[in-house]
């Protein structure tokens, strides 16, 4: 019998990121988004307020070494939820260019790819194949260490 993970696919400038949704908390508009001021890190597109904290959202384009992306009209921020202790203020946002796309991953519905010359070997874990689309596994972990003092 085939297991099936559950995944959100996320549209990023140029590329995907693919996430298991369980690392996801939750999908926001821009209502609560507040652009970062002109001196922050090239990588840190704003913050994102609620009711019980502010993260940090960034562009992993620009954290990956690319150009900064900033939000587009269809824009979503991606709630991480933190993997341990290190992020102050609970956890960090991605900037997507659209509405991520839930999808069932099964053994035969993904194959992994050989990272591109441009992909970013530090904040990336592999290349993959998901159905359609390729799309890029982010480390959170680094991503988490890159963000630790902000919030």
């Amino acid at each position: 019998m085939s297991q099936t993970v559950f995944a959100l696919l996320i549209k990023i400038a140029g590329d995907y990121l693919l996430l298991p949704n369980s690392a996801a908390k939750e999908v926001a508009g821009l209502e609560n988004f507040q652009a970062a001021g002109g001196d922050a890190q090239k990588w840190l597109v704003g913050w994102h307020s609620s009711e019980e904290r502010r993260i940090p959202v960034l562009s992993f384009e620009a954290l990956a070494g690319g150009d900064r992306a900033e939000p587009g009209k269809r824009g979503r921020l991606v709630i991480i939820n933190p993997l341990g202790q290190r992020m102050a203020g609970g956890g960090f946002a991605l900037m997507a260019q659209d509405q991520p796309h839930l999808v069932s991953l099964k053994q035969d519905s993904i194959a992994a790819l050989g990272l591109r010359a441009s992909d970013p070997d530090d904040a990336v874990l592999a290349r993959v194949q998901v159905n359609d689309n390729e799309a890029l596994i982010p480390d959170l972990e680094y991503i988490e260490r890159q963000l630790a003092g902000l919030a």
